[in-house]
């Protein structure tokens, strides 16, 4: 027997039988679509427009707003630019999450933290061999204890 899966809507609150996992009742989602429309009507009418405008000239909750930014609703549609802070830095750009110059300094970062990360590794597994006589891996706390109870 097939289970039921009921759920109240996150927009209205009624109780609606969500079948494919949805959170909002069709009439809700219904009425979301309709402000999609309109929203991309207005970026498609006003290129270059911001976030803040959207929601103030649109009536569009800003939720709704950064959903579709997020889904990259108007990343790929000829002429469509919305534009919104970087994640990082605060400077205004049209796709994606942080701007070209935060994405390359974020790259490098990451690129830094895994070779320290490799590093910390392979003298970790050396010291563990060159004082443990084995291959396993110890914390500096677990050698200084070693060390403690040697003496």
């Amino acid at each position: 027997m097939a289970k039921l899966n009921m759920k109240n809507c996150a927009h209205c609150h009624k109780i609606f039988l969500s079948v494919l996992g949805e959170n909002v009742c069709p009439e809700c989602r219904a009425y979301e679509m309709t402000l999609e429309e309109d929203v991309k009507e207005y970026v498609r009418d006003h290129p270059g427009v911001t976030v803040r405008q959207l929601i103030d000239e649109t009536g569009a909750p800003d939720r709704l707003i950064w959903r579709m930014i997020r889904q990259g609703a108007f990343e790929n549609a000829s002429g469509l630019e919305v534009q919104y802070p970087c994640g990082r830095c605060g400077k205004m750009i049209t796709k994606g999450a942080y701007c070209d110059e935060c994405a390359v300094k974020l790259k490098m970062e990451a690129k830094k933290f895994a070779d320290a990360m490799k590093m910390r590794t392979r003298a970790a597994e050396k010291g563990a061999t060159i004082r443990g006589g084995s291959s396993k891996t110890y914390s500096n706390t677990m050698y200084n204890e070693i060390d403690d109870a040697k003496n």
